[in-house]
């Protein structure tokens, strides 16, 4: 169960408000490349602006390790969120997060928007560390949560801070519960689950979760090797993980489709005739039709995953096949996962489809899991 949305709250003027915020954008030259997850932010931000609240900013970037890494500063995200504010933020690095130096600096700050340096930074914070989580706490008089796509992560900015502060949820972390909550509650038929990408470990739940809810569940990508593996076919040079197979042969039900054709490194084949020396890289142009008549039929649809090596044009059709027909589809439509919003970008998404921020958060609310920064 979550939070109390910001909705609820009341007199908000000169209260400070602790935000964890996902900062965790793609950077180049200094500066964020993709600034899609920073905008799913502003309107809680400025819901809480136009209360007259004051606002410390918090997040992470990367995996420092616990140290200062300068190409992970959060710095770049602090000027993007200014140009998309119009307000000036004030920015803030302090050695571990020392509690007293840090509120010294916060109390004397003359900005009502503050944003501390890459939480990160502190290996207190991935540790859960409730002594970082007290000093982040005594910053503020209220914790908003607004970083979905760590809410999977047991750290002390999304769990252990919320045993010294009042806790509340942001807009767009309000919607992502919504939106989620509704195909796994009450689904329109027929229901339609896309899986693909690299990572099977992080799929198989989901699978396993929805066999008895999808009335088809279509596997392309990687995860789908495995599957093809499963059923004692070659895959040659293939990504496999041969810990997942027999997972995989368990969860080969009647509604779980694999590809009947694939391109490889050499040429499109059937999977029945692959040799020891091809690499799946995408599915066929048979699959892809047979992919697309499910989606047509389709009344629900969740996808996660690309359905081949995408980033090379060689192998971005069966993607592309597939993004077009959901794209499409009037059906109720989640889409979630960090690969699926690049073969997103840049393209109109209609009212009927919601883009996750979370990629593990999203599979793993997807598959029943308790998310740590959601639990009351």
């Amino acid at each position: 169960m979550a939070s109390a949305s910001i909705k609820q709250l009341k007199n908000l003027e000169n209260k400070d408000i602790l935000v964890r915020c996902d900062f965790d954008l793609p950077l180049k030259g200094g500066r964020v490349a993709d600034n899609a997850r920073l905008k799913r932010i502003v309107p809680t931000l400025k819901y809480l602006l136009d209360k007259k609240a004051n606002l410390i900013l918090i997040g992470h970037a990367g995996r420092p390790g616990g140290k200062f890494d300068r190409s992970l500063t959060l710095r770049p995200v602090k000027n993007e969120l200014e140009k998309i504010l119009k307000k000036d933020i004030k920015f803030i690095t302090i050695d571990r997060y020392v509690s007293k130096k840090l509120r010294d600096k916060v109390i004397h700050s003359d900005s009502n928007i503050i944003m501390l340096e890459n939480l990160r930074f502190s290996d207190r914070e991935r540790a859960n560390c409730k002594r970082l989580a007290k000093n982040l706490a005594s910053l503020a008089d209220i914790y908003v949560n607004e970083a979905f796509a760590n809410s999977h992560r047991t750290h002390a900015s999304m769990v252990a801070v919320r045993s010294f502060l009042p806790d509340y949820i942001g807009l767009n972390l309000e919607r992502e519960i919504s939106h989620l909550s509704s195909v796994l509650k009450k689904p329109k038929k027929p229901l339609v689950l896309i899986i693909g990408g690299a990572k099977i470990e992080t799929k198989l739940p989901v699978i396993k979760s929805f066999l008895s809810r999808a009335d088809s569940i279509l596997v392309g990508g990687a995860v789908a090797n495995n599957f093809i593996a499963a059923r004692g076919l070659e895959v040659g040079i293939s990504k496999i993980d041969k810990a997942y197979i027999k997972t995989a042969l368990r969860l080969f039900k009647k509604n779980v489709i694999i590809p009947t054709d694939v391109r490889t490194n050499q040429m499109v084949k059937s999977i029945d005739s692959l040799s020891r020396n091809d690499a799946i890289l995408d599915i066929g142009p048979l699959t892809e039709k047979l992919f697309i008549s499910y989606i047509k039929s389709a009344r629900t649809i969740i996808w996660n995953g690309p359905m081949g090596k995408f980033e090379y044009k060689k192998f971005a059709q069966g993607t592309k096949a597939v993004a077009n027909e959901v794209l499409a589809s009037k059906a109720n439509v989640v889409i979630g996962g960090g690969d699926t919003d690049k073969v997103l970008s840049g393209k109109k998404i209609p009212a009927n489809i919601f883009v996750s921020s979370g990629g593990g958060a999203m599979l793993e609310f997807l598959a029943g899991k308790k998310l740590p920064g959601l639990k009351n």
